[in-house]
């Protein structure tokens, strides 16, 4: 059934400002290919890329095709691109990181600054002594919840497919929304993957944070916007064909017509805009009678625009044409706001993981991209050297006319061991026969690719140490060694850092998504019930500036990084023989077995053992002595004279 949206039905305004925000994205996506999608695409070329030979040797840094160039009979790719990748990206994300949230302490003031007012001193010590309770309680509550959702809804794979796309790219993106399982009511806080091709953002900001508006592309079934948006069924027209249409269409010529008037279209690309600039009042080329109406919705509006639909999905014209919904600001400003205010803490809704940053620019540079001319140089070398190889290894054999015919046959079919008669005529073999050979490479050759192999390992940081390889000088000392792993770890240090950090942005995203959606329904199943009623008594609340500024968001040291076992027996093994005696002698003294238990368990856990096997129970107390004669507690007759 068609239930498209009449031309009356349609608000005038709706349709200026979808306009406007398209004319925007367009513009923005035509400002982010020149700055940074040309040169993340080409990186990913060579990562794993369907263009061809002569377009990845091309783009943005490649070579200057000449007439007097030499044709290459190989095209080779040496894809230095993928070890970066395998060697760095293990090294940065090796599992789910540990979440740790504290409240951030109170600064105490000594008495005396109180004037001797010991009432007020000690009224506002107990409201602090009261709020830290609080916020720990809220701390552990929310630290408990945001270390299952990693393992839950698999972080680790999300993060992954970022931090490669940052590594090939230059940016890798994660995006914390609201989510519910299917076949349940209950609400999660989700931080997902998604291509950093299909965000887009304000083009004049000085960087990514200052930015008035990001957009985010997105492909779906048109069946499935209508139903998330609200939409009547058969309202909105796709504008993209999906590869099973298509498939249909190749096995139903009748289709081909439907095709050419546009109704195979069964996907629809559409945007999600999210504007620190308002909803559209404060765009360019609207006049002033349909810029101040705008103004009403503030600053921070949320849109759903598509090219082809006069209207903002999240505002159907079902909506805007009720009188109850018009006449309703709260209604109407839920439909245009935020899912989750990110803005409260001057966040956007994704969370960019940037390795290299460029000054006043929202788009970063790929890490590659500082050696491309070298790579593509490599790959060109490689490829007319094994053109060259080729033709130098043919045989070809100069043989006198007046050869016969047996002879000719013999060397080209002859068997190993074949004789040959030559008449004193034709001279010595020498005269009859010649192999020709190839003039050798050019050894000059090798040695530049030597030259510039090397330079592009240090651009991207592929040392002989980073693949376990001695180097070129032999280690003749434990210091050195130390040394050239402390410079190797210098620029992974580095990066690690950054995916730490944006690690701790998306653990605080999800907070805030968690304290301002979720109630103690859906945390229930996580925490259990007490810690269920206690979330909707101190960690829910719709207060965005609390939500995202009372409590510190960390990710807890070392806990991404792949282990090092050796290191780890090692420090354990000292520790052991170090802490040992003196728990012993304690817990003998105290009868307090916990801590040489910690020690045993650590150790345990270093070998990978399990550390229940190896605790030491608690020695029973000695027996009580019995009273002295005469003293209280002795016979029963005395207890009774007393």
């Amino acid at each position: 059934m068609d239930g498209r949206y009449q031309e009356d039905e349609i608000d005038p305004v709706l349709r200026t400002i979808v306009n406007h925000w398209m004319t925007k994205i367009i513009h923005a996506r035509d400002h982010k290919r020149k700055v940074f999608q040309d040169a993340a695409n080409e990186c990913m070329s060579f990562f794993n890329g369907p263009r061809s030979w002569e377009d990845v040797m091309g783009g943005v840094s490649g070579l200057n095709r000449r007439d007097d160039m030499i044709d290459t009979t190989f095209q080779v790719s040496v894809n230095k691109t993928f070890e970066f990748v395998t060697i760095f990206g293990p090294a940065l994300y090796y599992e789910n990181p540990v979440r740790t949230v504290k409240p951030r302490m109170p600064v105490i003031v000594p008495p005396q600054f109180f004037g001797g007012n010991v009432l007020l001193y000690q009224s506002i010590l107990q409201e602090e002594n009261l709020r830290v309770q609080t916020e720990g309680l809220t701390s552990v509550l929310i630290e408990s919840y945001l270390n299952w959702t990693p393992a839950e809804f698999q972080l680790e794979q999300e993060s992954r497919q970022a931090i490669d796309e940052a590594l090939i790219k230059g940016r890798g993106c994660l995006w914390t929304e609201l989510y519910s399982p299917p076949g349940t009511d209950m609400k999660v806080p989700k931080s997902s993957f998604d291509s950093v091709d299909h965000l887009f953002c304000d083009p004049d900001a000085q960087g990514f944070k200052d930015a008035t508006w990001i957009a985010r592309k997105c492909i779906h079934p048109v069946w499935q916007v209508e139903r998330d948006c609200g939409l009547r069924p058969g309202s909105i027209k796709g504008n993209m064909e999906s590869q099973a249409k298509q498939a249909d269409i190749a096995t139903d010529e009748d289709q081909e017509y439907d095709r050419k008037r546009g109704f195979t279209n069964d996907l629809l690309v559409y945007y999600k805009i999210y504007s620190k600039m308002g909803i559209g009042g404060r765009l360019q080329g609207l006049t002033k009678s349909l810029r101040e109406p705008l103004e009403m919705f503030g600053d921070y509006v949320y849109l759903v625009v598509a090219d082809g639909i006069p209207y903002p999905l999240n505002l159907s014209p079902d909506s805007t044409n009720d009188p109850a919904f018009a006449s309703d600001p709260n209604a109407v400003f839920a439909k245009v706001a935020w899912p989750t205010p990110f803005w409260g803490a001057d966040e956007w809704p994704v969370t960019e993981l940037d390795f290299h940053k460029i000054p006043n620019s929202t788009w970063p540079m790929p890490h590659l991209k500082a050696g491309m001319g070298e790579l593509k140089f490599l790959n060109w070398c490689m490829s007319f050297l094994m053109g060259k190889v080729r033709n130098t290894t043919r045989d070809f054999i100069a043989i006198m006319k007046s050869a016969g015919e047996e002879i000719k046959t013999n060397i080209l079919e002859g068997k190993d061991l074949t004789f040959l008669e030559l008449d004193s005529g034709h001279g010595s073999i020498a005269e009859l026969v010649q192999f020709l050979q190839h003039p050798e490479v050019n050894g000059d050759i090798w040695k530049m690719i030597e030259a510039v192999e090397s330079n592009f390992d240090k651009r991207v940081g592929l040392t002989e140490l980073m693949y376990g390889q001695q180097g070129a000088t032999q280690i003749r000392s434990a210091q050195e060694a130390q040394l050239r792993n402390a410079n190797m770890n210098v620029r992974p240090d580095d990066m690690r850092k950054c995916v730490v950090a944006w690690m701790a942005r998306v653990a605080l995203k999800e907070a805030m998504c968690a304290r301002y959606h979720l109630i103690p329904q859906d945390v229930q199943p996580v925490l259990g019930g007490m810690a269920a009623w206690a979330w909707g008594q101190f960690v829910s609340t719709r207060d965005i500036n609390k939500a995202s500024r009372q409590l510190e968001y960390r990710i807890e040291a070392g806990s991404t990084q792949r282990p090092n076992k050796e290191l780890e027996i090692q420090t354990m093994n000292t520790a052991f023989t170090s802490l040992a005696p003196l728990l012993q002698t304690y817990s003998q003294q105290t009868m307090d077995m916990s801590p040489l238990n910690n020690l045993l368990s650590d150790f345990a856990k270093s070998l990978d053992l399990d550390p229940a096997r190896y605790q030491l129970s608690q020695p029973l107390p000695p027996p009580a002595p019995h009273a002295a004669p005469g003293e209280e507690g002795g016979s029963g007759d005395q207890q009774q004279a007393v």
